[in-house]
């Protein structure tokens, strides 16, 4: 696993810190999936025990919070007061302790535990703190849905599609057929769409979403955002997305957008080549999207706008 370290930080410091570990070439040693969550091996069990003894070696650090998986786990350590020594140490101790617990316990003195270093996130806010505790809390069920439905949680490059704009190079995540449903209704909604007039775009939408339609758009207005929650909000209906900067590495979709994607009901594309760093969503970028969203839909009548 590639390390990620916040330059400069001291990491003796008081604060908040999620940590992730994997294990040696993601191999499922500590559990497997069952009904969308995580059952642990004895191996895992053993994973969660020595986390939560880290405390019992370390007062000065509580573990927060934990959540095991079986190739990896997520866990959030709170130092409360300046320690000695930088908090890399506990977490090599932590990985040491494990393998040599393992190694006995399963009579493999050879075993291979763990990958390579880890990856720390400095967690600076109480916002972010929730956020992160979510994500914990919620990746058994992600990462099982995962495993479940490997086809649609694949990016593509190079993706060639009769309907895609020419001389560019699209990138696609999720569900590829989606691009080859007969009906594709590009979405846009001005920010200065009235009420009434975003009231009876919902209404038009649900319809042609109920009859099959695939709705398309950057939806990044806050009127195409309600769009979007409208149709996710269904038990049937899809949305093709364009992502208005590229994928990252090891990207997947947030929130709602993944559970959609779990279904089959989502498309993510995108021209753009990841940078590395957050892009300004300039207007030209937005209304060049929706000269592409035109051209994917077809410019064939079937125009949905809310102005």
């Amino acid at each position: 696993m590639q390390t990620k370290r916040m330059f400069g930080h001291d990491y003796t410091r008081v604060g908040f810190y999620m940590i992730t570990l994997t294990t040696a070439g993601r191999r499922p040693l500590f559990g497997a999936c069952r009904d969308d969550r995580a059952v642990l091996s004895e191996a895992g069990e053993t994973v969660r025990r020595r986390w939560h003894e880290i405390a019992l070696h370390c007062p000065a650090i509580e573990t927060s919070t934990l959540v095991v998986m079986p190739d990896h786990l997520h866990g959030i350590l709170y130092v409360k007061e300046q320690i000695p020594r930088a908090l890399g140490i506990t977490i090599r101790g932590f990985k040491s302790g494990v393998t040599s617990e393992l190694r006995k316990t399963l009579g493999a003195p050879d075993l291979v535990v763990w990958g390579e270093n880890y990856h720390d996130r400095v967690v600076m806010s109480s916002e972010t703190l929730r956020n992160e505790r979510r994500y914990i809390h919620d990746n058994p069920r992600r990462h099982c849905l995962r495993r479940a439905h490997p086809d649609l949680f694949v990016k593509v490059n190079d993706l060639r599609s009769g309907r895609l704009p020419q001389g560019m190079d699209w990138t696609g995540f999720g569900n590829l057929f989606l691009l080859e449903k007969p009906e594709l209704v590009p979405v846009q909604v001005s920010r200065r769409a009235t009420a009434d007039a975003l009231a009876a775009f919902k209404a038009e939408i649900a319809e042609r979403v109920a009859a099959g339609a695939v709705m398309v758009s950057p939806f990044i207005s806050p009127g195409e955002k309600e769009i979007a929650q409208l149709v996710m909000g269904q038990a049937y209906g899809s949305l093709i997305l364009l992502k208005p900067d590229g994928f990252a590495p090891l990207y997947r979709p947030a929130g709602a957008y993944f559970d959609l994607c779990a279904k089959g009901r989502l498309l993510i594309l995108s021209p753009f080549a990841h940078t590395g760093r957050k892009q300004s969503l300039t207007r030209e970028r937005c209304l060049q999207m929706n000269r592409w969203v035109g051209s994917i839909c077809g410019n064939c009548g079937n125009n949905a706008a809310a102005q």
